[in-house]
């Protein structure tokens, strides 16, 4: 499970339930448009994203990057533009909260376009410390849950001991 910021239209984010009114469109190519948009914000994305980040994805339909220490994914399709962070514990930091806050400015910024978050339903930047206390109660949940089960938990462990 991942927290995730959509990024919609100024029209589209001011209506009762953005995330409602923006749903999902049947794949298409990514237009002209979009991959300059892309390239244009790339750079900067990478910039911003700590070391250990690459494309995982670049084809007709599809461009995102990732960040592997968090799995911070920022993903790009047609009509569909999105930054998204696991609720991992270590992901409720305020390094790598910064982080999404920071990318989620860039992309606005370069695109015009609102980050609105599946938390708040509103501009994720408006309500970005409240969205912060509620992603750190998730994620203590998540790894409670993890905890109680032995083989999520041994897994989990596995995991973090080889990062």
């Amino acid at each position: 499970m991942s927290f995730v910021v959509h990024f919609v239209a100024a029209d589209t984010a001011a209506l009762p339930d953005p995330l409602e009114a923006d749903a999902s469109h049947p794949p298409a190519e990514l237009t002209s448009d979009e991959i300059a948009t892309w390239d244009a914000l790339h750079a900067r994305l990478v910039e911003l994203l700590p070391a250990g980040s690459h494309d995982v994805t670049q084809n007709h339909f599809s461009r995102q990057l990732v960040h592997d220490g968090s799995g911070l994914l920022v993903s790009w399709t047609h009509d569909d533009y999105e930054a998204s962070l696991p609720f991992w514990s270590v992901n409720a930091s305020p390094e790598t909260f910064g982080v999404l806050v920071r990318v989620t400015e860039a992309i606005e910024s370069a695109t015009g376009l609102i980050g609105v978050d599946e938390i708040s339903h509103a501009r994720f930047l408006d309500h970005r410390e409240d969205v912060k206390a509620s992603f750190e109660a998730i994620a203590d949940g998540f790894e409670e849950a993890m905890d109680s089960q032995t083989v999520l938990g041994w897994l989990r462990n596995l995991f973090h001991k080889r990062h």
